[in-house]
This record gives structure tokens, sequence and C-alpha cells, in this order.
């Protein structure tokens, strides 16, 4: 079943479902679509300009599929600019584009996510990569994890966003729909970086940077 909802579209960035995207808006047609959404739905959808666009001009190329997030806080500064963070809902794939005035709004349909095959093979997964992240973390200087009991499809989420992946990456990561094969693409970098972590250790203590090649 389709929802039709604004679109933001922005060059490098991708909103996963669970994940907070704190956004500044200042240009009008986005002030209003803000205002729009807050007076609905609040939903937005969040759409990812391909590249080399970094300006969209209304009908920017974006890629199909995206993520829209619900307002779940706002700020309106005096002079109409606005201070929102979205909070990634679902993954969507765009049908057909219908302006709405000065912004861009779609027919969408939400892409639902391939899950484990099951609830023990899901736990075994997420530990495995819980336990990596955690490795790696204080060599590279990463970000911690949210201190909460996290589903699997939001664990993926947080720890990609976390391990410098450039934005196509994390598009292409967006557009996977079987949650195991996230978690293959995440262990499989997080190993590589421990591999390297290890080699370089005892060469460059404290001046390692694993994540360039």
């Amino acid at each position: 079943m389709s929802v039709r909802i604004p679109l933001f579209p922005l060059p490098g960035v991708v909103l996963f479902p669970g994940t907070l995207l704190p956004l500044h808006i200042f240009e009008d047609r986005y002030r209003r679509m803000v205002a729009h959404a807050l007076a609905g739905e609040r939903m937005i959808g969040m759409a990812m300009l391909k590249p080399p666009v970094d300006v969209d001009t209304g009908d920017s190329p974006i890629f199909e599929i995206g993520g829209a997030g619900r307002i779940v806080e706002s700020e309106e500064l005096d002079d109409g600019r606005y201070n929102i963070i979205l909070e990634g809902k679902f993954r969507y794939r765009v049908i057909a584009e219908s302006p709405a005035g000065s912004y861009r709004t779609a027919d969408v349909e939400p892409v639902p996510s391939l899950p484990f095959s099951s609830e023990g093979e899901g736990a075994r997964v997420r530990d495995l990569a819980t336990n990596l992240f955690e490795v790696i973390r204080p060599a590279i200087d990463l970000p911690p994890l949210p201190d909460e009991d996290l589903d699997a499809e939001r664990l993926a989420s947080e720890i990609a966003l976390r391990l410098r992946y450039r934005p196509q990456e994390l598009q292409a990561m967006l557009e996977t729909n079987s949650v195991p094969a996230r978690y293959a693409n995440l262990i499989a970098r997080m190993l590589e970086w421990q591999k390297r972590i290890q080699f370089l250790e005892p060469f460059r203590p404290g001046e390692m940077d694993v994540t360039r090649n």
C-alpha cells in the first residue's frame, strides 16, 4: 500500500530505520515542507541525490530507495528556520513523484527488510558484530553504540553509521533488503580493520588510521 510523503533530497545523507538524524532547515521551500509536516503526519522522506549532483533543482535525480522518518523533535527559530530531529521509521521505494508547490512529494511504498531465519541465528550474529565493534572501537576512536537493547536491524544501522562508510556505500546498504546480508558486509569490514590494527599496532602505536588504505 502506497503513502504520499514529502521528499527532502540531500547529497550524501542516508536515513536508516530506527536511527536519529538532526537537520537544520533554512531554505524557504524546506521550511514550508517542515511546517506542513508538523501540521500533519510529521513524516519526511530523506532521498539521496545521485552524484555528482549536490543541489536539488526540483527534478534532480535521486535514488529510488530512501528512508522515511518522523519528526520527533522540532524547534522553530525567530527567523523561520527550523532545527528538527527525524527518527527513521521505514525504508521506501518511490513509485511516482507529485510536486506540491515548491517542494517535492512522492507516492512511495514501504520496503520491508528480510530478517534472520531464526531468533537464535540473529542473536549469534548480533553478538559477534557487537563484540567486534567493541574490539576495534578504541583503536579507531569510533563513537559508542547507544546504551540500550537494539533489535537486529537497528543495531546494523547504528554500526554502519559509525564505520566511516562513504555515502554511496551507506545507500547500497539501505538498498540491501536482507538484514543478514547487511551484517555480512559489516562483519567483513570490521574483521579487515581488526587485522590492520593487529598488524600496525607494534609499529605505530597511537597513530593508526586503519580506515585508510
